[in-house]
């Protein structure tokens, strides 16, 4: 019986203190978690479970809440973006996979980030008007990503979070998710320094309401800067924390939130231009890739769009996603190294 299995049938009896951080329900909405998954000492891994959302009719989700135990890197919220229904075609408790890439039958779509967040106890509420629209028992995958950086001892994690609904009949505009990056462009030699400039191009007109940003533990920086009417650019995002990375809510930060809409009009064809800086302390060159001990390069955030009728969006540099945008393969300006 393989080792893990033989760890999780154990923990059974654990008392519930025992299994995972504890977050109270809310009063409207619902609650889930992930089943305990046990890694051994000083591993670095991430997996997925499929699962159904539990609310009954479709729901306008405002807020989303998650506790998360020591040595979290991150937890998404994925949509299964594939088209079978039958839940005994799917994959039974944890699977070891990165962002849940083509784990659903017949799935031959990246799947859409619904929540995603790297803050072991962090929470999100959308502005007045704005939610992330959930369907029915809504075909969902969930992923942590963790590092045990005991060489001991077991981590024994779990994932619990809330997903809270917006008040009825106050939704205007639906929210989802973009990650843009420059995954081939990474290349930090051992011992030294890179800096990394990347320019992307919008496929469509976006309403940006929240910026944030994603790099593993050799990261020092993201920017992000985007093109004005004159073709000079105007640093709109900056982070400094990769472990806990800054978020840009338009709502809550000048200049954008005494506009009406306080939103970053990014409109089609508009550029941004990213910078991403890693010091390397290792004695090996480090590049792209899923684990901490690997590199990232991601703005992120959440947008909405004019017309929610439209065709799911796409463009050079992106995958094609049934919801939000997926652009990984942005262009390389010019790459520094020191």
């Amino acid at each position: 019986m393989p080792r893990r299995l033989v760890l999780a049938i154990l923990l059974i009896a654990l008392p519930a203190a025992a299994r995972g951080p504890r977050l109270p329900k809310p009063k409207r909405g619902f609650q889930m978690h992930t089943t305990l998954y046990v890694l051994p000492p000083a591993s670095d891994e991430e997996w997925c479970e499929y699962r159904r959302l539990p609310n009954r009719h479709e729901m306008e989700a405002q807020g989303f809440e998650l506790r998360m135990p020591a040595g979290a890197h991150h937890f998404v919220l994925w949509a299964y973006n594939g088209n079978v229904t039958d839940d005994a075609q799917f994959p039974k408790g944890p699977v070891e996979s990165v962002a849940c890439t083509g784990l659903g039958p017949h799935d031959t779509f990246i799947p859409a980030n619904l929540f995603g967040m790297q803050t072991p106890n962090g929470r999100v509420r959308f502005p007045d008007g704005i939610a992330v629209r959930l369907k029915a028992h809504q075909q969902v995958w969930l992923n942590p990503h963790m590092k045990n950086f005991s060489t001991t001892d077991d981590l024994r994690a779990r994932v619990v979070f809330n997903l809270t609904p917006a008040k009825k009949g106050t939704v205007r505009h639906h929210a989802e998710t973009f990650v843009v990056g420059n995954i081939s462009g990474i290349d930090v030699p051992a011992g030294g320094a890179q800096t990394l400039v990347s320019e992307w191009s919008s496929p469509a007109d976006l309403n940006v309401i929240q910026l944030s940003s994603h790099q593993h533990r050799r990261g020092t920086y993201v920017s992000a800067s985007l093109e004005q009417p004159d073709g000079s650019f105007v640093q709109v995002f900056e982070n400094h924390d990769w472990e806990h990375p800054r978020e840009l809510w338009t709502h809550e930060e000048a200049p954008w939130k005494d506009q009406d809409p306080p939103i970053i009009r990014l409109a089609r064809g508009q550029r941004m231009r990213f910078t991403c800086k890693w010091q390397n302390t290792e004695t090996r060159r480090v590049t792209f890739g899923a684990e901490t001990t690997d590199e990232m390069c991601f703005v992120t955030g959440y947008f909405y769009r004019d017309d929610e009728t439209s065709p799911p969006i796409s463009g050079a540099g992106c995958f094609t996603v049934k919801e939000g945008l997926m652009c990984p393969l942005a262009r390389t300006l010019s790459s520094t190294t020191e």
